[in-house]
């Protein structure tokens, strides 16, 4: 036996042969059993009343899964890529404005739910707004609301709301719920307007404007209004990555934006982070972070711009214009964009010349506002030769501070940095990332006056003591805080999470892992590393995140998004995508493929098969070859793998399915390994998506439903010719079920055929332009196929050609509702006995393989194996038959089923594609049950896992 696990080869001896294809019997038995024998005997025997053992010392048999299939997928984040979370008390008590005290003194104020994702369970309208069941719209839940209420924006993360919501209920608080509370505006408005209101708040809300000229929060009219903690972008990149994040108009007073993340999606003149409009008066910007986008004032009364880290666009970072007074500029870092940490946000100098844009002075203040205006405190970072003036006061450029003050009298205490403070990024999956983290030496760092209008207790993340110019405090308590996220795949629908934490010595660090379905773990790190496994209920894309807490306050969360391993089944035609001799699917070129060439088939995308698909059923036909040779059917983007599907000599018309993974382009690879060009015909009968959408696998113990030759499946002594199709009825059959199978997995072999000619396998009705079996007279060969099942349970089988012919037909397994989730692989060869010592099998002998292993994995996950198996000089004929290990030890009997996976006769080289089920310690043994002897080999091309 060979034994994948051990890498050892050897063959057992069964000894009885039948023809072809009939039924396996063992010498002096009516049982069909073949003894196995001992491995130390050094020949097979001759004689039927014992048994010789055929060995082999090589281990290159095989090849390891996990090293050449790379089927199980890592994602991984590294701790560079952790972000640092604003703290929940935070982002839900921050607002001062009289929201609170409304709600606080309503004698029935309410929290009203909403879930803001297309997934989750809800109800729209007049739904009860409860946590058990929220409204899915969040203006339904902000509709419902009264004075004092507070509305929660339950989030999750990935998913979004695509809402514009109004706002005309005064006294009311809107929190998201978490970090991924999301409404991404797509029809043309705001994602939020508040319009005539006052003691309104709005925290912890990611919000998404609709593009370029529509902001992202629009404030009409409204006053006592805070927006704090809130994460809020002008446009994205699915509808305009441009559109000013927050408006505030003349008639609005009294606005706070504190600790929020602002950016424009790219840096565009007309588009700032927040614009004030004439007549506006009482406004507060402190503690917020500004991307690639700046602060735009005009005629303002009573604007406090404090601790605040802008990094400019083309623009300036504060532009004060018209009649504005009382207007005050300090603590703020102020930051040239660069084309190395921050390209993604175009706000950089050479990219704004490029775009025949501005490179503006970082503050503006226009003379009808100079007298009115304080500016000071203020720390400049130039990047490189970025640097033009620091201030454009009252018209006149100043490139220098000192000249600046000089002119002025304002600015004695701002300071130019030559510390580039480090990367930040902020909310897991969004779009942000901004130079906000201070690094030492920067002297921006303990230098803020805390004094000044507006200046806040707390930075953007609720830290305190306060005193460092820009949004984010110099974090000398635990500075190195960040986590490490990678995720395996090791199943179908299972996954291994390893993280590791680095932090600063003396945190009891606390560690919360969400799986992306709504289930999460609390878990402690061991040695600063945390190792789980977790199993998804259904197939899928999931966000897996990290957030770790330190007991002082500071968290930091990491996150990847991974989809499982698993594909489900849709049938699909069977339906024609290529033909050479036609041009179909090559943009109608009629032309054979070249010697050793290769031809990109589409895939995904085409016809009505999905974009994801992941693997497809083909069956591939090569015909009008020149020369001998073989066919790889491959991913394309990769290297043709030392595999094979169809083997043809010259002038020969060959078929075998193939379940070929999907490149991730979309396409796979069809090689033409010969010295002459040949026609290929491609049909494809299914396809194989990440999602539970389709079907799951069950194996049975192979099982012969059809014989015309004898009269099983009802077709007694039968022949089968053109213009009459067989109608065989599957469902309720063996183990099969008696409804509800949407595909069963079959090994269809033609016997005796009296003339050349195909056999097409379907469900039923039009007989579709497909084959699956090519012949010729006299010919016996077998084909596999998956095979759609009609309503009533039968699958059509019809011959065309000249003459007739008998029909057989195995059924492997069957599709359905429940079953195993299929996994493709990167095609690779597990045995090729040609290179292992004493490795053709005899007549009588079959090879025990360990197909019911897969990296880690091994027969209570392994619940099938897709192989393409190949017999070549062969010295006899007969047939193969492939079949489940049902003994636990090499020296007991083995039952031959009768079955047969592919047929042969002296000297030929004959393939089929074969659903293996492992047996007993997820073995499977392939049986010669032919005149002579033969080499085997075995090309894997996926797996089934159970649940």
């Amino acid at each position: 036996m060979f034994r994948h696990r051990s890498a050892t080869a050897a063959v057992a001896l069964a000894a009885a042969v039948a023809l072809i294809p009939g039924t396996a019997f063992a010498a002096g038995s009516t049982t069909g059993k073949a003894k196995a024998v001992p491995e130390t005997t050094a020949s097979p025997s001759t004689s039927n009343s014992s048994a010789s053992a055929w060995a082999s010392t090589s281990a290159s048999a095989s090849t390891s899964a996990s090293g050449s299939a790379k089927a199980l997928r890592t994602y991984a984040s590294p701790a560079s890529k952790s972000i640092r979370l604003q703290k929940p008390e935070i982002t839900s008590s921050a607002a001062t404005g009289a929201g609170k005290s409304a709600k606080a003194t309503a004698s029935s104020a309410t929290t009203i739910y909403v879930a803001a994702y297309s997934t989750a369970t809800c109800t729209d309208g007049t739904g009860a707004g409860t946590a058990a069941t929220p409204y899915c719209s969040i203006q339904s839940a902000v509709d419902a609301a009264v004075s004092g209420d507070t509305v929660d924006v339950l989030g999750s993360q990935g998913y979004f709301s695509t809402e514009s919501v109004t706002v005309s209920t005064s006294g009311i608080s809107i929190v998201g719920v978490g970090n991924q509370a999301w409404d991404m505006a797509q029809s043309g408005s705001p994602a939020f307007i508040l319009n005539g209101v006052s003691h309104v708040t709005i925290s912890n809300l990611m919000l998404n404007g609709a593009g370029t000229g529509v902001p992202a929060v629009e404030i009409l009219g409204s006053s006592n209004v805070t927006l704090d903690s809130d994460y809020i972008q002008g446009g994205y990149a699915g509808v305009n990555p441009n559109g000013t994040g927050i408006e505030i108009d003349g008639a609005s007073d009294n606005v706070t934006v504190s600790r929020t993340y602002v950016n424009t999606g790219m840096s565009a003149p007309s588009d700032s982070g927040i614009a004030i409009e004439s007549g506006a008066s009482g406004i507060t910007l402190a503690g917020d972070i500004l991307a690639s986008a700046g602060i735009v004032a005009t005629g303002v009364t009573g604007l406090d711009v404090a601790g605040n880290t802008i990094q400019r666009g083309c623009d300036a970072a504060i532009d004060i214009e018209g009649t504005s007074t009382n207007v005050s500029l300090q603590n703020n870092l102020i930051e040239d964009a660069n084309p190395n940490t921050d390209s993604y946000l175009d706000g950089y100098q050479s990219q704004c010349q490029a775009d025949s844009a501005t490179w503006a002075p970082d503050i503006t203040v226009a003379a009808p506002a100079t007298a009115g205006t304080t500016t000071n405190y203020n720390d400049f970072y130039v990047y490189g030769t970025d640097g033009t003036a620091e201030y454009d006061w009252s018209g006149m450029n100043y490139t220098t501070l000192a000249a600046f003050r000089t002119a002025s009298a304002q600015g004695s205490a701002d300071t130019l940095d030559t510390v580039e403070a480090n990367s930040a990024g902020f909310r897991p999956n969004a779009i942000s990332d901004v130079d906000a983290n201070l690094v030492g030496g920067s002297r921006a760092i303990a230098s803020a006056n805390s004094s000044a209008p507006g200046e806040l207790s707390t930075d953007f993340y609720g830290d305190s003591p306060y005193t460092s110019r820009g949004a984010i405090q110099y974090n000398s308590h635990n500075p190195t805080l960040a986590v490490s996220l990678k995720v395996v795949d090791t199943s179908a629908k299972g996954i291994q999470l390893t993280s590791t934490v680095t932090s600063a010595a003396g945190y009891t660090l606390e560690p919360k892992v969400t799986w992306g379905d709504g289930n999460y773990d609390f878990e402690s790190f061991y040695n600063n590393s945390l190792d789980l496994t977790y199993n998804y209920l259904s197939l899928g894309t999931y966000t897996v995140s990290i957030t770790v807490t330190d007991g002082e306050g500071d968290a930091v969360t990491n996150s990847v998004v991974v989809t499982t391993a698993g594909t489900s089944y849709t049938a699909y035609g069977p339906t024609r995508i290529l033909d050479t001799r036609k041009g179909t699917g090559t943009g109608g070129v009629i032309a054979p493929v070249a010697a050793n060439g290769t031809l990109k088939l589409k895939i995904a995308g085409n016809g009505s098969i999905p974009a994801d698909a992941w693997a497809a059923a083909l069956n591939l036909t090569v015909t009008n070859p020149k020369a001998g040779g073989n066919l790889t059917a491959y991913p394309d983007g990769l290297s043709a793998p030392v595999t094979s599907n169809v083997n043809f000599g010259p002038k020969q018309t060959v078929a075998n399915m193939a379940v070929v993974a999907v490149g991730g382009d979309g396409y796979v690879d069809l090689r033409n390994n010969s010295g002459g060009t040949v026609d290929l015909v491609v049909d494809i009968s299914g396809y194989y998506t990440p999602t539970s959408a389709g079907k799951g696998y069950t194996a049975i113990t192979p099982a012969r439903f059809l014989d015309t030759r004898n009269g099983t499946g009802g077709y007694a002594s039968k022949t089968v010719s053109p213009g009459h199709p067989v109608t065989l009825k599957i469902d309720g059959r063996f183990t099969v079920p008696s409804s509800a199978v949407a595909a069963v997995a079959v090994n269809i072999t033609e016997a005796s055929p009296s003339g050349n000619g195909y056999i097409t396998a379907w469900s039923g009705g039009t007989e579709p332009t497909a084959s699956n079996l090519n012949f010729t007279t006299g010919e016996t060969r077998a084909a596999s196929a998956i095979v759609p099942v009609s309503s009533s349970g039968t699958i059509n089988l019809a011959y065309t050609g000249t003459g007739s012919a008998r029909l057989i037909v195995d059924v492997d397994g069957y599709y359905s509702s429940t079953g195993s989730s299929y996994v493709p692989v990167v095609p690779y060869r597990y045995l090729d006995s040609r290179t292992i010592k004493n490795g053709a099998l005899p007549s009588g002998y079959y090879y025990e393989l360990g197909l019911g292993s897969y990296g880690t994995l091994g027969p209570d996950t392994i619940t099938g194996v897709i192989a393409n198996t190949t017999v070549t000089s062969t010295t006899g004929a007969g047939d193969l038959v492939v079949f489940p290990n049902a003994n636990y030890s090499s020296d007991q009997p083995v039952t031959v089923p009768t079955t047969s996976a592919l047929n042969f006769t002296k000297g030929t080289t004959v393939p089929n594609l074969t659903f293996v089920t492992p047996g007993y310690g997820g073995d499977e043994d392939f049986y010669n049950q032919s005149t002579g002897s033969l080499q085997l080999i075995v090309d894997v091309m996926g797996y089934f896992m159970a649940s």
